[in-house]
């Protein structure tokens, strides 16, 4: 039969046995929370690193927009612009200058043999 051993001395092993082992799940308890913490606030740190990239990128076109618009209203002040866009959209001619218009402008490009077929407009034919 085998011995038993007192109360004192088994709870004493018992004792010496148990809290190392309650310790250390303790600690890898620890440990891995800490783990699980760290690799969570670096994701959020990249995350965020890659919101910081987008935004400037962000940020650089438009200021080559807004950079493209000054421009652009810098050359809008000028009365060769305001010229050039009333020939373009309203075909407004200057006193004494001519209109070539080409009736048929496949004949530029050599898709056909036929030549090309062209009136000119004067300032005072659209006066008439």
């Amino acid at each position: 039969m085998a011995k038993r051993l007192p109360g004192n001395l088994l709870d004493r092993l018992f004792s010496l046995r148990v809290r190392p082992l309650v310790l250390a799940c303790a600690l890898f308890v620890v440990i891995a929370l800490g783990v699980m913490t760290i690799n969570k606030a670096k994701e959020e740190n990249i995350q965020l690193e890659n919101s910081v990239t987008d935004m400037r990128i962000a940020r650089d076109q438009k200021y080559k927009e807004y950079k493209r618009m000054q421009s652009e209203l810098e050359i809008v002040e000028t009365d060769d612009y305001i010229i050039a866009k009333a020939r373009q959209l309203h075909g407004y001619m200057m006193p004494g200058e001519k209109l070539f218009v080409i009736k048929n402008p496949e004949a530029l490009y050599g898709d056909t043999d036929a030549p090309i077929q062209m009136y000119v407009l004067e300032d005072t034919d659209l006066n008439e």
